[in-house]
């Protein structure tokens, strides 16, 4: 059977989607949605499923289009917009969530929803470089998690933590050792994972890998100040995680946001963008001195990043996380006898006494509050909840399902994640 010919059609773009992709009418009917192009574009494309298709040719650039900085653009699934000017991608942002607001009807006036800007470029403390089986090295191609770009720059780090990955890539290729082949189950290497710190300097390298040796000439000499093996023999699991073995140096990374140091672990959570995060525990801070409570509850606290910050604020804190690595570090960063914390689900809260506790922050992943979480909010007597949202769209679903309690007193973002569609919110909530 003969492949079928690629169906080519011409689109006028005239918006961005959910998922950030150029959105347009077809010239022969419908609509489709394209990755890396803009409002203003006029281009030609190969149709594909789902209302999908692929750029094949500009045909018309917008007037507001501006030239990529790094040469992977267009492929690599790591920035989606380095072709909008930057001030337009934070208008983008700023109107994606204003239309979630109305949508969920939550008596909010977006109009006068502020965003906070972010440096454009090296803001990442953290990026996941994989090997392909066949030792390609790089990040995943937009929309094909199986191929992998092979990268001579990345821009969203800092360029020496990028410059270190690819000398780990090119000494491990050196020395012949294998690379993880999913399809075959053949184990070897896996991920390259580059942690710097924003305001020290400092750098960890995470090498993931199935059950095998990790030679130290593979890092010996790089300016690293802690290096671990992270094992991870799941075939089934193709994630950037597994088991730490310390391999050398320091144990933690440290940071340090607001003149407050943090440690954080291999396997530890910390904001992405610690400028901008900077910029967020200011605005937490003074969203609870608007109206002091005595007892904060830090849901999803991590390793005690907003504690920290609000710890000094209350009578009495209480951070509650999963990780039992997280929670010992959240003790060692804030060392404030008023705060503790405690290795528990979230959504097993219902075990927590919260009696006394009238204020309370949390920062959930991007799928959100857990049901019995949020029943368990509903439930208590919170004056003041200052919800952190990576994931606007599910943030927001969320506040919806409150309103009937807490109506938003305060909304707004923070761009975390320049070059992509993501965006920070944090919505301040007060009990109806």
């Amino acid at each position: 059977m003969r492949d079928r010919p690629p169906r080519i059609r011409t689109v006028h773009i005239d918006e961005l989607d959910a998922k950030g992709f150029g959105a347009g009418p077809v010239n022969t009917e419908g609509r489709l949605s394209i990755p890396f192009t803009a409002p203003g574009d006029a281009v030609e494309v190969e149709k594909r499923r789902k209302g999908q298709g692929r750029l094949l040719r500009l045909l018309e650039p917008s007037p507001n289009r501006i030239a990529p900085t790094c040469r992977h653009f267009g492929a690599c699934g790591g920035c989606l917009w380095q072709h909008i000017a930057y001030e337009d991608q934070l208008e983008h942002k700023r109107r994606s969530v204003e239309r979630l607001l109305i949508r969920r009807e939550l008596d909010y006036d977006a109009s006068r929803l502020p965003i906070t800007p972010s440096p454009h470029f090296g803001y990442r403390n953290r990026m996941d470089f994989v090997w392909r089986f066949d030792g390609r090295f790089g990040l995943r191609e937009l929309g094909r998690w199986y191929s992998i770009i092979q990268l001579e720059e990345c821009r969203l780090i800092a360029p020496e933590a990028t410059e270190i990955a690819f000398e780990i890539n090119r000494r491990a290729h050196a020395m012949g050792l294998r690379y993880r082949d999913q399809k075959k189950r053949i184990p070897g290497l896996r991920y390259v994972i580059m942690r710097r710190g924003v305001f020290t300097g400092r750098m960890m390298a995470l090498i993931v890998s199935d059950e095998m040796e990790i030679p130290a000439s593979l890092y010996e000499g790089l300016p690293l100040d802690s290096v671990y093996q992270l094992i991870n023999d799941n075939l089934e699991n193709d994630g950037s995680d597994g088991r730490p073995v310390h391999l050398s140096g320091e144990t933690t990374l440290r940071e340090r946001v607001l003149n407050r140091e943090f440690e954080i672990g291999p396997r530890s959570f910390f904001q992405p963008n610690p400028a901008v995060a900077a910029q967020m525990a200011l605005h937490v801070r003074r969203e609870f001195e608007a109206r002091p409570g005595r007892r904060l509850l830090d849901l999803y606290c991590g390793v005690g990043f907003f504690s920290a910050m609000l710890a000094d604020r209350f009578e009495r804190a209480l951070g509650v996380e999963i990780e039992a690595e997280a929670v010992n570090l959240a003790r060692r960063n804030v060392p404030e006898t008023n705060a503790e914390f405690v290795c528990m689900e979230a959504e097993n809260s219902s075990d927590l006494d919260a009696s006394g506790f009238d204020a309370l922050l949390i920062d959930p992943p991007r799928n959100g509050l857990h049901p019995k979480t949020l029943k368990w909010i509903l439930n208590q007597n919170f004056e003041r909840i200052v919800y952190v949202s990576c994931n606007p769209k599910r943030g927001c679903e969320d506040i919806g399902l409150m309103k009937s309690h807490y109506r938003i007193a305060d909304a707004e973002l923070f761009d975390q994640f320049p070059q992509t569609p993501h965006v920070e919110l944090i919505a301040t909530l007060v009990r109806r």
